[in-house]
């Protein structure tokens, strides 16, 4: 006759909280908290085993999607026939990750269910002591997270606390409580022992039942960054079957990742422990000291390499012969040309005493204005121009001066072109763009931008996800924008909308039939920016807004100092099938550039006319970026408040150097966002888990004041000095394919 169960169930735990103990115990001074950078996603949407968290967050940068087929026990319902669960998580700081679970099951078994099925969203969050207890010896590391947070129903709910500790390289041992009420109410704990750099054995007690499995992760994919794994695991006791989960990991900013499973076998793993007792160091190698060498005086380097070698070797593209000018030098016109080649317009090339001026306009390097300067930079560093030691370089956007860099030019080339790391030169930023009088520009052709059409094509998405109706429903459509410069800070957009394919449930006289747009015309307007003060530009539009939507669309920027700081307005007035629509809307953000992180608020009538305001924390990697954003808004009609909360993703799509103008030049967007959000429904001021659609949206063209003309908000000095290994970066990939 077998125990009751709850008599299992402490038995059980009992087990594994002596074991852990025992494990830790033998350890000795060994013990210590050890920063966990390859913890992966569980089967609950966190870092950590199976169903238990770790003591740890995910790498920084990283988004790890994961498949599970795992049927859960839901409190009061039971256990499903199947269940589906997507979960994703993002790595937001080395100490922070948050996601979100999609979890879509049968009906249930248990006769006293009151459901036939449940489709359901969750989200998750999780901060860890990482990057403060790894140092220490003794001290493991902790975290606290939340699971199934927000929302009017939950099903997977729990507040729990975890420590980790690795004893060894290869192992992990983790412990801790949770409070429910749904899962992981009480003490569980687990064990991870890396075997090797590609297989992690697995094991808990997650207060239910006893976990086994094995996780697989491969290295990097060969042509995406990219990692696939798979989890197998199966509940010890009255085993249901096999349990199988797969998933990727991806670097937000699309460089591969330096985590586990991409290095060779070291002590981190158990294998590599093993060997590493085995195999002898190799004998240190003689080096005979190299012979004296006169010392050459830096100043003597050639300015350029006419012989089509670089400083440091590199073959360089050979600039053209001109004759000799009495008032032009010809290494300025071979330097504006070479300019013009590389795809740049709006160009203009002189002297200023000793201070060589660069003018330019970049419609090519979309990713960031960062990568055009490097170009720009780079071209420049290898130009042989007689008498100049410094360089002013003047960045244009519409024919608007916007930023202005001012270097020394040797030890600009001499950076560049190094092979080993130095200090960057010196850059002096500013918003204040000294005036051109004075200096001597090479006259002729400049590459003029004006009337030049580009015609940018990118997807647009709309989703419904968990619904009451369906898992995942969308309807997909292709936008072409044509966008033509007409003069200085003035250009007109026309934009269309294909719908190109939906879901069943956006067929006509289906539940989101309405949902589902018409191929037209939405957007067909007038801009002229103006710059009023530097650091000041205001960007007035006119035209067709949105949709039917007949109207004005204006902005005003400031920012004042080096960027740290932006002032925004928005205004926008039109008719829209009788109806007025009025917005006003005033913001402020504020840019920690050293750590790629922005905070803004915005309040006011929003395009839907609903008031009230919404906050944002955005995360740059590399050029992609995760925000998280909260919305309090007031809905006009029924005065009804709503409270919501997302996550958005934004990234560019398209190439990172696009095709040149001419005579159309076809482009993907730059800043393609995508969003997920969820009601707030345990707050007394809403108490259903509906999401009320088009909340606190703000009205922006697509060439808005902080896309188009600031770069996504960071063309600013606190930006690029914050960055300049990017610009050294980008001269290096593009250098031999001008």
């Amino acid at each position: 006759m077998y125990p009751p169960r709850h008599e299992v169930q402490f038995s059980m735990k009992s087990r594994v909280q002596a074991a852990l103990v025992l494990l830790c115990l033998a350890s000795g001074r060994g013990l210590h908290a050890q920063a966990n950078q390859d913890s992966l996603l569980s089967l609950q949407g966190s870092s950590g085993i199976l169903n238990t968290p770790n003591g740890h967050v995910q790498q920084e940068g990283t988004f790890d999607a994961l498949y599970s087929n795992q049927k859960d026990n839901f409190p009061g319902l039971g256990t499903p026939n199947w269940e589906d669960s997507d979960l994703f998580s993002v790595g937001l700081f080395n100490f922070a990750e948050v996601g979100g679970r999609l979890t879509n099951t049968s009906s249930f078994t248990s006769s006293s269910a009151n459901e036939n099925e449940i489709r359901h969203l969750s989200i998750n969050g999780k901060l860890s002591t990482d990057p403060l207890t790894s140092h220490f010896r003794f001290s493991p590391a902790l975290a606290v997270g939340m699971q199934d947070v927000g929302g009017q129903t939950h099903y997977l709910a729990t507040k729990y606390v975890v420590g980790s500790v690795d004893p060894v390289g290869w192992l992990g041992l983790s412990a801790g409580y949770g409070n429910g009420p749904d899962r992981m109410k009480g003490a569980f704990g687990g064990m991870e022992l890396r075997a090797q750099d590609w297989v992690t054995l697995l094991a808990e007690y997650d207060t239910r039942k006893t976990n086994v499995g094995v996780r697989l992760t491969t290295p990097a994919l060969p042509y995406i960054p990219a990692r696939l794994t798979a989890i197998f695991s199966t509940p010890v006791e009255q085993p249901r079957g096999l349990v199988i989960s797969g998933g990727l990991i991806i670097p937000l900013n699309f460089k591969k990742s330096t985590g586990r499973g991409m290095k060779p076998p070291s002590q981190k793993t158990l294998w590599g422990a093993l060997t590493a007792r085995e195999a002898q160091p190799p004998a240190p190698a003689r080096v005979s000291p190299p012979p004296a060498a006169a010392p050459v005086a830096e100043a003597a380097m050639p300015a350029y390499a006419p012989s089509g070698q670089s400083n440091n070797g590199a073959p360089v593209p050979a600039m053209p012969a001109y004759e000799q000018s009495s008032n032009v030098q010809p290494g300025l016109v071979a330097l504006r040309d070479r300019l013009i080649k590389a795809g740049f317009v709006n160009v203009r090339v002189g002297l200023q005493g000793q201070t060589l001026v660069v003018v330019y306009e970049n419609i090519r390097y979309n990713h960031s204005e960062l990568d055009a300067i490097g170009v720009v930079t780079g071209i420049v560093s290898q130009a042989d121009v007689d008498g100049a030691e410094q360089l002013r370089l003047v960045v244009r956007r519409r024919g608007l001066e916007l930023l202005q860099i001012e270097t020394p030019l040797l030890p600009l080339r001499n950076w560049l072109e190094g092979t080993t790391p130095t200090h960057p030169p010196a850059l002096a930023v500013s918003q204040k763009v000294v005036s051109e009088a004075g200096v001597n520009f090479v006259a002729g052709k400049d590459n003029p931008g004006y009337l030049k059409p580009s015609v940018m094509v990118y997807p647009s998405l709309l989703t419904l996800v968990g619904t009451e109706h369906g898992v995942f429903d969308y309807e997909l459509s292709i936008r072409p924008e044509l966008q033509l410069p007409l003069w200085r800070g003035a250009s007109g957009v026309a934009r269309w909308d294909l719908p190109v394919a939906w879901s069943g449930n956006l067929d006509n006289g289906q539940v989101y039939a309405s949902y589902r747009t018409s191929a037209t015309m939405d957007r067909l307007m007038f801009f002229q920016a103006v710059t009023l003060a530097p650091g000041l530009v205001a960007n007035l539009g006119a035209g067709r807004v949105l949709g039917t939507n007949n109207g004005v669309l204006n902005e005003l920027n400031w920012i004042p100092g080096d960027g740290m700081s932006r002032f925004k307005v928005t205004q926008s007035w039109g008719r829209d099938s009788g109806t007025n629509r009025n917005v006003l809307l005033g913001s402020y953000r504020l840019l920690l550039a050293r750590h790629d992180l922005a905070f803004e608020a915005t309040g006011g009538r929003f395009y839907e006319q609903d008031t009230g305001s919404m906050v944002s924390m955005q995360r740059f990697f590399g050029d992609t970026s995760v925000s998280l954003y909260f919305k309090d808004t007031v809905t006009p009609n029924d005065s009804k408040r709503w409270l919501q909360a997302g996550i958005q993703f934004e990234f560019p799509l398209t190439p990172r150097r696009d095709m040149k103008a001419r005579p159309v030049q076809i482009r993907g967007n730059s800043d393609w966002i995508y969003a997920q959000e969820t009601g707030i429904a345990s707050s007394t001021a809403q108490t259903a888990n509906y999401i009320e659609p088009d909340l606190a949206v703000v009205p922006n063209p697509t060439q808005a004041l902080s896309t188009y003309f600031y770069d996504r908000e960071r063309l600013n000095a606190d930006y690029i000095l914050s960055h300049t290994e990017r610009i050294r970066e980008a001269w290096r990939v593009f250098r031999d394919h001008l």
